[in-house]
């Protein structure tokens, strides 16, 4: 019977860790050709063309360039080779273009070989380049790697911040091949946090991308992703399905890389049936792919499968073996999920040899680590099995402790609505389709239909004028007249009734995405800090640890408080209908040392300096909550948007009977089109900030209101990548 529920715990575990360890496979080489254009040309011809073109010029960098590209899911050292080669010609130029293309390529190659830190040093310098030469154009694909490179190292926070980056640079640019595998990355990232419903989102949004644009290697990695969704749902006939079209693609397209990520898919499925042989039978093919392609991150996911395979077949002393050899290529790596997945299966497998205390120890290392990177799915399971070991072996205190870490990670995970909810989301997207070509269709018909209305119309009155001409002419203007009015009536009503329409399509929006931020943004702090305190509570972290979550949770909840506030007075002004001030003379500086005090921490945080200019005698007429509540909102945002290091300036001025406050940041900045959108209502939606900081979106709509029912003025002025300045005009308090 231990036996047997031991077997089961087992499965449970790998089941989520396989699926989130294949997923990566997916993403790992998107964005290594981005500079450099889809090429008809073989590898022997560019090199043909290179043995011809000696001179050590642009054009011979980009021939290398093309041929670096090439290799990019064929050999990692011949990527590194070319692209090294064609960095040290550029350098030798001066091109700056080149030089950003040729650090974008070296920086995949380290990608690829597991080099990480030399990896971000190589995008960030290249980042640096294109910031002091004006290179806006090529931004997108370095904000993009840089998220890749956090997401290998399993800081999805920082990862999401960056493919935000590189998704706004993308629709500035209109780069639309870039903007959906940015979807596509950004979906993996959730799929990873277990969000399925985010995931799915943005999946669809690549996928609709990409079968616009025909990209037929995009739409199988889509079609891939869709699969390893389901199989996580455990719905594995639509991930068998999906599974088996991107097989297809993949072998029609030539592409090995594509098919090892198509078999670890499909084995992982054929696994969870307990199909074991039959899954160590794709595994194999994978492995002898991954192999030849010189890739070790996915050559080490494709390890700790077959290790599981081996110990669900019985075969301990085979699956101890994978588990070790991945996990130093783990450590090598410095792929932390890695680490844990491999930690868990020597923990398994020690616990199964009767080595009890020293699997326990595997397991507990590998709770830690999955604690810290976020992965719930993992961590819930984990400590389920440590639980029920502790309680088999009678040690009933340990098991009560691991069972409330893991229903501390339940409380986060409803995988039974997600599927509900990604099945809707793949039916209306599917709907869409239809419907957009039935209303083609019905155009057409109406159309027809009116015509032969006409022409029936006309030959009636033709017949009945013969006989009662006189007759038929007053009734005709007469029906003219009435239906001059009754359109005139009709089109009134149809635009008061869009009037209407849009207002409350508009106010259903924004309840909408208020208390969709409101589900989300509450829940995360508040399940965060009661896991947090459950594993301090039961001795699983430490004091020193919980320190050095303390800043991240405090940022949390100062968060929650202020999008309180905000959404409190709103409410409260939606319910009065107008708002009644209290107006006082205020002290401006005064007040902004006040907003400072309140966001110190979430400033400290992200080492930014906050600088308040205000001279001491400056006076304003104003309700005080009202304006320390606009301040506060601005600049809380301007660190919500300003990088690691930067700055927040606030100064004041008067001019005639006004004070005009100038809050500066050195953040990303803003386009024009998203100036323009800052102050409607229900179209400002909430972005993440360069921390992943979070909010409702109604803030600066709620702010520019107050300021103008205080007889002021709000504008914003901004240009992207060099940070913003809004100017408050408030008239002065003499």
């Amino acid at each position: 019977m231990r036996e047997k529920q031991n077997k089961q715990t087992l499965a449970q575990i790998n089941q989520n860790v396989r699926v989130q360890r294949l997923i990566l496979l997916i993403a790992g080489l998107l964005f290594y050709q981005q500079y450099c254009t889809a090429q008809t040309t073989t590898i022997d011809s560019l090199k043909d063309a290179l043995t011809k073109y000696r001179k050590e010029d642009t054009s011979r960098a980009n021939i290398l360039l093309h041929i670096s590209a090439q290799y990019h899911d064929i050999n990692a050292d011949s990527q590194r080779f070319y692209a090294e080669e064609a960095y040290r010609i550029v350098k030798k130029t001066g091109d700056k273009s080149y030089l950003v293309r040729a650090m974008n390529q070296v920086g995949a190659a380290y990608l690829v070989s597991g080099k990480y830190d030399s990896s971000l040093a190589m995008y960030r310098a290249a980042l640096d380049i294109c910031n002091k030469n004006g290179l806006t154009g090529l931004k997108e694909y370095i904000y993009t790697n840089i998220g890749s490179v956090h997401h290998r190292l399993g800081d999805y926070p920082r990862a999401i911040t960056y493919f935000d980056s590189g998704a706004i640079f993308a629709g500035k640019n209109n780069n639309s091949a870039v903007l959906a595998r940015i979807f596509t990355n950004l979906g993996l990232v959730y799929y990873e946090q277990g969000a399925y419903e985010l995931s799915l989102k943005n999946y669809l949004k690549g996928l609709e991308i990409h079968e616009r644009l025909n990209n037929k290697e995009d739409i199988e990695v889509s079609l891939l992703n869709m699969s390893n969704i389901y199989y996580s749902l455990r719905d594995y006939n639509k991930a068998k399905a999906y599974a088996t079209k991107a097989i297809k693609m993949a072998r029609e397209s030539g592409s090995d890389y594509s098919l090892v990520s198509c078999y670890t898919t499909l084995a992982s499925i054929l696994s969870d049936e307990k199909k074991y042989d039959s899954a160590m039978i794709y595994h194999r093919q994978a492995m002898a792919l991954a192999m030849g392609l010189n890739q070790a991150f996915v050559v080490n996911i494709i390890k700790g499968n077959m290790a599981e395979c081996y110990l669900n077949l019985g075969y301990t002393d085979s699956a101890h073996a994978l588990y070790k050899e991945s996990l130093t290529l783990s450590e090598q790596l410095k792929d932390k999920e890695g680490i844990a997945v491999a930690r868990s299966g020597i923990g398994q497998v020690l616990i199964k040899k009767g080595q009890v205390k020293e699997g326990v120890s595997q397991l507990e290392a590998a709770l830690r680590i999955l604690s810290k990177t976020g992965l719930k799915e993992q961590a819930l399971a984990t400590a389920e099995t440590l639980a029920k070991t502790f309680e088999q072996n009678g040690d009933y205190k340990s098991a009560i402790r691991y069972y409330k870490v893991k229903e501390a990670y339940r409380d986060s995970l409803a995988k039974e609505e997600a599927l509900r909810n990604a099945r809707k989301l793949e039916f209306d997207y599917e709907l869409e389709k239809k419907e957009a070509q039935i209303a083609l269709l019905k155009k057409d018909k109406d159309i027809e239909a009116a015509n032969v209305k006409q022409q029936r119309l006309l030959l009636i009155a033709a017949v009945i004028g013969l006989v009662l001409a006189s007759t038929i002419a007053f009734l005709f203007f007469s029906s003219l007249k009435n239906a001059k009015r009754n359109n005139e009536l009709i089109t009134r009503q149809k635009q008061e009734l869009e009037q209407q329409a849009e207002r409350l399509e508009q106010l259903n929006q924004f309840k909408d995405t208020t208390f969709s931020v409101l589900s989300h943004d509450l829940r995360s702090p508040i399940n965060a800090l009661t896991g947090t305190m459950a594993m301090m509570d039961e001795g699983i972290v430490t004091p020193e640890e919980f320190a050095v979550y303390k800043n991240e949770l405090n940022n949390k909840l100062q968060s929650v408080s202020l999008m309180l506030d905000n959404l409190l007075l709103w409410a409260r002004s939606q319910m009065k209908g107008e708002h009644t001030l209290s107006v006082e003379r205020i002290n401006v500086r005064r007040n902004v040392l006040r907003v400072f005090a309140v966001l110190k921490d979430a400033a400290d945080h992200k080492d930014i300096r906050l600088v308040n200019n205000v001279d001491e005698g400056l006076y304003i007429l104003a309700d005080r909550t009202q304006i320390e509540m606009v301040i506060r909102n601005i600049v809380s945002n301007a660190i919500k948007f300003t990088p690691h290091g930067g700055m927040i300036t606030v100064d004041a001025s008067v001019e005639s009977d006004k004070v005009s406050i100038s809050i500066t940041d050195t953040g990303v900045g803003m386009t024009q089109e998203q100036i323009d959108r800052l102050f409607k209502d229900g179209t400002n939606a909430s972005t993440q900030g360069t921390g992943g900081e979070k909010g409702t979106g109604i803030g600066l709509i709620l702010s520019y209101n107050f300021v103008k029912n205080n007889g002021g003025d709000m504008v914003a002025c901004s240009k992207p990548g060099r940070g913003t300045t809004f100017t408050v005009t408030l008239p002065v308090g003499h």
